[in-house]
């Protein structure tokens, strides 16, 4: 698990793409669960005893979560199966660049940064095709996607944009991780402008992972970031139903 850690603080410190994946093992996976649990842990007391209180101090209050209420089968299949399988499609797949995976990460992206775009990981499965603008959502969405690979197969912009990708990772790599993170502020309840500054402090918790699973994506592949985002969403669940 140190290593893991040593690792990556390295791999923040110089982000890059060109070391393949390891392969994955049960071992190496109870590793990296271990390594995100210390992780979060500490980014649980910062939150707890720094950033919370300075939420307070800035806007008299907590701050209010949306709060969905649907069936237990339903709520364990969006958090450990769904959640995990599309925000890691659109924020890490496409981290190593592939005409296709990138792609598709553009046009998952530019879907959850549509408006309403950012709850539509934790809302019922059942319910989740009747929110506003759901289907336009989809078809803007498919439209980014689908331009994005039209663009990466023409030979001379392909390679152009890839040797750009390899060159600018870190910026690529940090800019994801921001937008994974900032994501979840659509949690929040009522969005003002005070939760619109304090964004990175209100989603730290999500800032911290979406750097610690773009490490994995790029270390150990896309399936182990998924298998470390659904463990990441274990522990919410399991407060959920103990609750």
């Amino acid at each position: 698990m140190r290593i893991i850690l040593r690792d990556f603080w390295n791999f923040l410190k110089k982000p890059h793409s060109s070391q393949l994946p390891e392969v994955s093992t049960f071992k190496k996976t109870l590793h990296l669960f271990l390594a995100l649990f210390v992780i979060r842990l500490i980014s649980l007391v910062l939150e707890i005893n720094a950033f919370r209180p300075l939420i307070r101090h800035l806007t008299g209050s907590e701050v209010a979560r949306q709060y969905h209420s649907f069936d237990a089968v339903d709520f364990v299949v969006s958090a450990l199966l769904i959640a995990p399988l599309v925000e890691e499609a659109a924020y890490r797949l496409g981290l190593r660049f592939h005409p296709v995976q990138t792609a598709i990460s553009l046009g998952l992206v530019a879907f959850y940064w549509l408006p309403f775009g950012g709850t539509y990981s934790y809302t019922s499965l059942l319910s989740v095709a009747q929110l506003p603008g759901f289907y336009l959502m989809v078809f803007v969405s498919s439209v980014v996607g689908l331009t994005a690979y039209a663009l990466f197969k023409i030979p001379y912009v392909g390679s152009q944009i890839a040797g750009k990708w390899n060159q600018q990772f870190g910026w690529i790599f940090y800019i994801s991780s921001l937008l994974f993170g900032l994501m979840h502020v659509f949690n929040v309840r009522e969005i003002t402008w005070a939760v619109v500054v304090l964004a990175p402090v209100i989603t730290f918790q999500q800032l911290v992972f979406g750097l610690f699973n773009g490490y994995v994506r790029m270390r150990y592949g896309f399936i182990q970031a998924v298998i470390q985002h659904a463990l990441f969403n274990l522990l919410p669940v399991l407060i959920r139903f103990w609750s």
